[in-house]
């Protein structure tokens, strides 16, 4: 391996209780680099190891940063972070990766103009020593939900055998503290439009404990997931909720439901109100997420989201809202002014009050939604040029 002051790539191990396996992982991952003649640098990041881990690392030359704060994501962010190399390649410290692909990953990065090279435990059978539950079911489901959600063609999107540019990495931008950072890379590579390509990699048997929890993280890296696709989860059932709502409220003013020869009346009402309601709810959300999504530059070329924001102010959303309320409230209180003319009988047309209350509901909402995205939308600051 060749020290430089700018190493051509970092190697980052993050490392937790690992002492039955980093000794072997550093020295192969140094062979390598020499054989190769590739100057590059090993960074271990120690996450609060109680063993000999860190003091093992810093014996055969590695370069030990330390991440108190637990969690494989923060691990990698700190070992990132410390790194100098213009090509970074990560990989778990449990002598369960072939790191002497290491000149692979450069050679598709550095030579054939790919961005994101990531390893595949499942092209060529190299998935035997993967845990049954994971090997089977875990991991095969999280890639093809991630492939439907987000139009990508991975085959393993949990391997934590990677390798990216520098400015790759610098547009992924991940921030997950946890399992789920391996997700987040893949999403945010694909998102970002990055050249990806995956090289087939046999999985070796694990040295040491594991510290993956099978259903705490996959139902992080699910969460995940759909916070990352708003259109699929949020926009459109929200939508046609919306719409499913305000259509019978519609129908019921203009007396185009009928049951049984009678007027609909304080029942479908109701559904109106659940359906409007949920669905301003459920898109609300997803107008959230694509927020957070804009703010992180993977929506910097969504012209519509870009209009809207141009457009929207808070003192627009509080106007829309107060309006809303305010009818709702005039309707409202009529109803409860000829409700008490009547002597408190049933109302003739009860299909009013379920529209009042609608209205109020979507006002407040409307008010308080504005407040929010108002908030986040702060964050958006222009991208230099």
């Amino acid at each position: 391996m060749i020290a430089t002051a700018e190493p051509l790539v970092s190697v980052v191990l993050p490392c937790l209780n690992e002492e039955e396996a980093i000794g072997s992982c550093i020295q192969k991952i140094q062979s390598t680099l020499a054989g190769a003649n590739i100057a590059g640098e090993i960074v271990v990041c120690d996450n609060g190891s109680t063993d000999r881990s860190a003091a093992i690392a810093e014996r055969l030359g590695a370069r030990v940063v330390h991440q108190p704060v637990r969690g494989y994501g923060n691990a990698y962010l700190k070992g990132f972070d410390s790194a100098r190399g213009r090509y970074l390649i990560m990989g778990d410290a449990d002598d369960t990766y072939d790191f002497t692909l290491i000149p692979r990953f450069l050679e598709l990065l550095t030579g054939e103009g790919y961005d994101f090279v990531t390893g595949s435990r499942y092209l060529n059978g190299g998935h035997q020593h993967i845990t049954p539950l994971h090997r089977i079911f875990g991991n095969p489901a999280l890639t093809a939900i991630l492939n439907r959600l987000f139009g990508t063609r991975y085959t393993d999107v949990y391997c934590g055998f990677r390798g990216f540019s520098r400015r790759a990495y610098d547009l992924i931008r991940p921030v997950s503290p946890g399992m789920e950072f391996n997700l987040e890379l893949a999403i945010n590579a694909g998102l970002a439009q990055l050249r990806v390509e995956e090289i087939p990699i046999e999985l070796a048997p694990r040295k040491g404990e594991s510290k993956l929890r099978t259903f705490r993280d996959g139902w992080r890296s699910l969460r995940m997931m759909l916070l990352y696709s708003p259109n699929t989860v949020f926009l459109l059932p929200g939508s046609v909720l919306l719409l499913l709502g305000i259509g019978i409220h519609a129908a019921m003013l203009l007396g185009l439901l009928h049951w049984d020869g009678r007027p609909a009346a304080a029942v479908t009402g109701v559904f109106g109100t659940i359906f409007s309601v949920v669905g301003f709810q459920i898109l609300s959300l997803g107008l959230h997420a694509k927020t957070y999504s804009w703010s992180r530059r993977f929506e910097r070329n969504n012209r519509s989201l870009e209009s809207f924001y141009r457009r929207f102010t808070l003192e627009s959303g509080l106007l829309l809202g107060g309006a809303l309320v305010l009818l709702g409230g005039v309707v409202l209180a009529g109803l409860v002014v000829e409700w008490l003319r009547a002597d408190m009988l049933p109302l003739p047309r009860p299909e009013w009050a379920s529209l009042a209350a609608t209205l109020i509901i979507l006002g407040c909402s409307t008010l308080f939604s504005s407040l929010f995205i108002s908030a986040m939308s702060m964050s958006r600051r222009p991208e230099r040029v």
